[in-house]
């Protein structure tokens, strides 16, 4: 498409395993697919029994749950490498969400508890060079797969979406609290709000969390500074806004938009959904079912609205991207019940 730094083929798209990626899609057709900002390829799924959670800040990692709740992955890109870390308690707490700090020395992972006669929600800080946890944080509720967990960029506070129960619709709702990771304490929360479908994706900056009003008609943001207790609304946004990276919003063309459209495009915008920049596109068309970004990397790669300052540079994209390039065979797959114990692992 014209403007577009570059537009892929998904069926000539090369499968190999990436050493960094800036975004991970899994496309509702069941393929995964990784930008690095030169190229997009398709990647090897992950584990049988796991699921994609998050990318590291860096765009080396990914974290992975199991289906089943009873532990929580770390696999490198370049390899497909993975080490377990076994949940304690798997009977009563199952694991749903997991995410590593801009550092990567701790990993939130939120859970939840129905040991008691109250379920609750849980967040646990793991280390991932013991395998150790502690619970950080707990509250009357649920977790389950439409919830999240993401840090800030400095580490400093850790924004959460779990369920609970409300009551003027009879129904589970979703609602979001900022912790302190240090103390434990929650110094805001966001009642009946959700942070960004991308995991690790919905702080704009150090201050700056940006999330959505479950039952928000508008297609909006609210920009919230915890510490300061302020809020402020953006204007309707027009795409499919997956989070917030280097202080803009990733978002995909959506079906409104264009009803006909025969291509995907993702783009970035400023908070108010000003100032459109073209990320890439690819066809035939097929939405995303979900996108997983890494803080550190994807700030450079969307600065410039362009993966190149040449049109050499995006020539050379188109040719790598689409020709035909072997797959690397698939590394073998863990056993996610009979894994080691995270010490053997580490």
């Amino acid at each position: 498409m014209a403007g577009y730094p570059a537009e892929f083929l998904l069926d000539s798209l090369p499968t190999r395993r990436v050493p960094r990626a800036a975004l991970v899609i899994e496309a509702q057709n069941g393929k995964f697919l990784a930008f690095d900002g030169a190229g997009l390829v398709q990647v090897p799924e992950p584990p049988d029994g796991a699921r994609i959670r998050a990318l590291s800040a860096d765009g080396t990692l990914l974290l992975l749950v199991t289906v089943s709740g009873d532990g929580v992955g770390v696999q490198e890109l370049a390899t497909g490498t993975v080490r377990w870390f076994g949940n304690p308690d798997p009977e009563f707490e199952h694991d749903r969400h997991t995410a590593p700090s801009p550092d990567g020395a701790v990993i939130a992972v939120l859970g939840h508890d129905d040991g008691d006669e109250v379920a609750r929600a849980v967040v646990s800080l793991l280390d991932p060079a013991t395998g150790e946890r502690r619970r950080l944080w707990s509250a009357v509720g649920a977790a389950g797969f439409e919830c999240g967990v993401c840090w800030s960029p400095d580490g400093a506070l850790l924004a959460v979406t779990y369920l609970v129960w409300d009551a003027d619709t009879g129904d589970d709702a979703l609602s979001t609290v900022v912790l302190d990771p240090a103390t434990g304490t929650a110094p805001a929360s966001y009642p009946i709000a959700t942070i960004a479908s991308a995991t690790s994706a919905t702080w704009a900056d150090d201050r700056d969390l940006v999330y959505r009003a479950e039952y928000d008609d508008l297609n909006r943001r609210f920009v919230a500074d915890p510490r300061a207790g302020t809020v402020r609304a953006t204007p309707e946004l027009t795409g499919r806004v997956w989070g917030v990276a280097g202080g803009r919003h990733v978002q995909e063309l959506a079906d409104h938009e264009a009803p006909g459209a025969e291509t995907s495009e993702f783009y970035t915008t400023d908070l108010d959904g000003r100032d459109r920049r073209p990320l890439f596109s690819y066809r035939p068309r097929v939405n995303a079912d979900s996108m997983h970004l890494a803080p550190g990397v994807f700030p450079s790669v969307a600065a410039d609205g362009n993966t190149g300052n040449s049109p050499d540079h995006r020539q050379t994209v188109r040719q790598v991207t689409v020709g035909a390039v072997p797959a690397l065979p698939e590394a073998r797959k863990p056993n996610v019940v009979d894994a080691p114990a995270p010490s053997e692992l580490l």
